[in-house]
């Protein structure tokens, strides 16, 4: 994406899905449902996500933004961080009269792939072996 202001507020609202979709995980793990949730998100204990960077934003068939990107998320404070690639398909929708922007209906699909160091640890080894690298597999989307 060429434009900050743009860059930055779709990366502002795809964190913002991200960590809404990892609250409700962490509430069931936590078991907040019976015993209530014991942090919130201003709290230091609450689930970060912060999003690298956007890789690609298209339209679909039916009008639908996809966008790509990689995002650094932590469950909790002692959780580890984890780095993953991540498609959201949304629509963008506005309230209070135009004044905010959000995600309308945004479904997430977390992206299996096979790690760029490994992909070239491996092909180094194959270099030296004399044979031909492996071709990168395909993502697997969930």
């Amino acid at each position: 994406l060429d434009s900050f202001l743009l860059d930055f507020g779709l990366r502002s609202l795809v964190a913002r899905a991200l960590r809404v979709r990892l609250r409700s995980f962490r509430d069931v793990v936590d078991g907040a449902l019976l015993f209530g949730r014991r942090w919130n998100m201003a709290s230091k204990a609450a689930p970060v996500v912060d999003v690298l960077g956007l890789k690609s934003v298209e339209f679909d068939e039916g009008n639908k933004m996809v966008i790509t990107g990689k995002a650094k998320i932590r469950a909790s404070p002692d959780a580890p961080i984890v780095t993953n690639t991540f498609k959201v398909r949304t629509k963008i929708g506005t309230g209070k009269k135009g004044q905010t922007i959000r995600l309308v209906e945004p479904e997430l699909a977390f992206v299996l792939e096979c790690p760029e160091t490994l992909e070239k640890g491996l092909g180094v080894l194959c270099d030296k072996a004399g044979i031909p690298a492996p071709k990168r597999p395909d993502p697997i989307y969930s």
